[in-house]
């Protein structure tokens, strides 16, 4: 290349770059154009609204109704169409289609109808009755957005659609609803491989007229089916939970017998409508806005639905928002896998943290090599109850000491015979036990810190979906109500109370309580206070209503308390055998000796007594 050739090429360059820094257009001729071009899409909404009044007052102002299209070529069912629907009008008729979006874990059918999930298949579960396991329920299911220009949802409108696309292995599909050519709605779903969750993206593009709120107004609505055995157990444990937004979790009355409704009072990170071991949950990826209500409509007209659940949330006004559904299982493990809180759904009592941390872990442990869950449960129990054993332990020697001590007791009874002597009656007893070295709390104290372990198993069984479906011995299901004979006809009172059917495993439990009882009474002293009931009747009373309270409760729950009877009586005939009265008294008598002997210290205990019992002597004085 010769020199000319060179400066020419350079020249050209120069002049090239000149041109393009001098034709640069400013940020005023930016601001320009971009006023120019929302000037024209303002101009073609104009227009088509302009068009829709016209065509309206033209349709309405034809003379002969018997024809089928006026002078402007409307038909009036278009023109009585366009003045509900507005802008929307040509999406106010359609063909309902269906398309599926599934994966390993579940099948979600979309209808373009609203652009939503018609309804969830959920994988590898059934019914009681061996059918698929479906969420929401179908035409019964409504979610969209509300367009405040014409009061309507979006949710009443046939949406176009791209049909499912395939991204590697996620699939997606994509709805649209448009007023114009610049104004639509669209809702991109995508559904991942492995996943329980449904994916969701709202994008809108000058939607600013038909929504002129300053947030959207979302609505998700469903009916509640029956999936298991026992209607009235399913619906206990049925009801609407959300969680805000770095807060607690709430949730609706599930036993209420009436609707329920409330105002949700702080920016929310989800709402799930909850069933008693499957869920529908819908998830922000931000938060959704303050405000909103959630609602539950109970139904009793239906042997095949329970509830009627209503959600209404609040988005802000951006053009894209992102959000979830989980369409899954209450499974522990599966709940805490979502990173949102979804675990705190299921209902595990005070002392969750206790289920969460001990009872959980040791239970798939055990599951882990051992299929019959009915072993799993007795093993469960066994080795709970070898832990406790030191306590139950504690708790029987300090009842066999006041076994022992009883005589000392009658003889201080009847040296205070007389009803006025009441508080030097407690007081010499109190000075016995502490000369004996006997703490009467001692057999007490044991049994409470076993409480909490009590209560925890309470809620683990009704709320753990091993159980399900999942059969032992005679019970089918070991999560619902095992029964050994059932009858369709009412009967006042008992049908209520009771139920129509028997439980035998409730039947079992509640015999193992009254043996434990009788043996409990044939080893413990009984010192009857004045005023208060008598506690072998109270147990006696209690192993009765059991069998009420317990004829519809969860089998493997009746099963673990029968269990846990049966190994506390083992345990009683045991201890009873390693322990020898004889020399607990020689060893009560020698510290009742020694005390004598020692110097004498009032404990602040006995020094209120002594005063109570003076100030008590000076009142019945005067």
């Amino acid at each position: 290349m010769d020199k000319n050739a060179i400066i020419g090429t350079v020249l050209i360059c120069l002049l090239m770059v000149g041109y393009y820094f001098f034709t640069k257009p400013t940020e005023e001729d930016l601001q320009r154009r971009a006023a120019y071009l929302d000037s024209l899409r303002n101009v073609e909404i104009q227009k088509q609204q302009q068009y829709i009044e016209d065509s309206l007052l033209a349709a309405t102002m034809t003379a002969d109704s018997s024809l089928h299209t006026d002078s402007t070529g409307i038909e009036p069912n278009e023109a009585s169409l366009m003045r509900e629907y507005g802008s929307f009008y040509k999406s106010a008729q359609g063909e309902q289609n269906f398309v599926t979006l599934e994966n390993n874990r579940i099948a979600v059918t979309m209808s373009n109808k609203g652009g939503k999930p018609y309804r969830v298949q959920v994988k590898n579960y059934q019914t009681h009755y061996g059918d698929s396991l479906y969420l929401l329920a179908g035409d019964s299911t409504h979610f969209g957005l509300l367009l405040s220009e014409i009061g309507r949802s979006t949710d009443e409108m046939y949406f176009t659609t791209t049909g499912v696309v395939q991204e590697n292995e996620e699939q997606k599909i994509s709805y649209r609803l448009s007023a114009s050519e610049f104004s639509y709605l669209e809702y991109t779903y995508s559904l991942k491989p492995d996943s329980y969750n449904l994916e969701l993206t709202i994008t809108t593009k000058g939607m600013e007229k038909y929504i002129r709120e300053s947030r959207y107004n979302l609505l998700w609505n469903s009916t509640m089916n029956v999936l298991e055995k026992s209607k009235t157990a399913e619906s206990q444990n049925t009801t609407i939970v959300w969680k805000y937004f770095e807060d607690d979790t709430e949730t609706l009355n599930a036993r209420a017998k009436d609707d329920e409704k409330e105002k949700l009072s702080g920016q929310v990170k989800w709402v799930g409508f909850k069933q008693h071991f499957f869920s529908a949950v819908l998830i922000a990826d931000d938060k959704f806005e303050r405000g909103g209500e959630v609602a539950s409509k109970v139904l009793t007209n239906s042997d095949t639905t329970m509830k009627e659940f209503t959600a209404s949330l609040y988005m802000p006004k951006e053009q894209s928002l992102g959000m979830k559904f989980f369409f899954g299982p209450n499974h522990l493990p599966v709940l805490e896998e979502q990173n949102v809180d979804l675990e705190s759904m299921l209902d595990l009592g005070w002392f969750g943290f206790i289920t969460k941390y001990a009872i959980v872990p040791i239970f798939n442990w055990l599951r882990g090599f051992i299929d019959n869950m009915g072993l799993v449960i007795l093993l469960m129990t066994i080795i709970l109850k070898a832990i406790l054993f030191p306590l139950t332990c504690k708790s029987y020697l300090s009842t066999a000491r006041m076994r022992v001590i009883k005589p000392y007791v009658d003889e201080i009874n009847e040296r205070y015979p007389k009803p006025e002597e009441a508080m030097k009656k407690q007081q010499a007893t109190m000075d016995l036990y502490k000369k004996v070295g006997i703490n009467p709390m001692g057999g007490c104290l044991p049994l409470l810190i076993q409480f909490p372990i009590l209560v925890a198993m309470f809620r683990f069984f009704p709320a753990s979906i091993e159980l399900r479906q999942e059969s032992f011995l005679w019970a089918e299901d070991l999560s619902t109500y095992d029964s050994i004979f059932e009858w369709s006809t009412h009967i006042p009172l008992i049908s209520s109370i009771y139920g129509n059917h028997i439980s035998l495993f409730t039947l079992l439990m509640a015999a193992s309580m009254i043996i434990v009882n009788k043996i409990n009474t044939a080893n413990t002293t009984q010192i009857q206070t004045p005023g208060m009931p008598n506690m072998n009747v109270m147990m006696w009373i209690m192993s009765i209503m059991m069998i009420f309270w317990f004829n519809d409760y969860s089998a493997g729950l009746s099963y673990y308390y029968l269990l846990a009877n049966v190994i506390t009586m083992l345990q009683t005939v045991l201890i009873r055998n390693l322990v020898n009265d004889e020399k607990i008294l020689k060893k009560l008598e020698a510290n009742k000796a020694k005390a004598s002997t020692a110097p004498r210290r009032k404990s602040k205990f006995q020094e209120r007594l002594e005063k109570m019992a003076k100030e008590q002597q000076k009142n019945m004085r005067r």
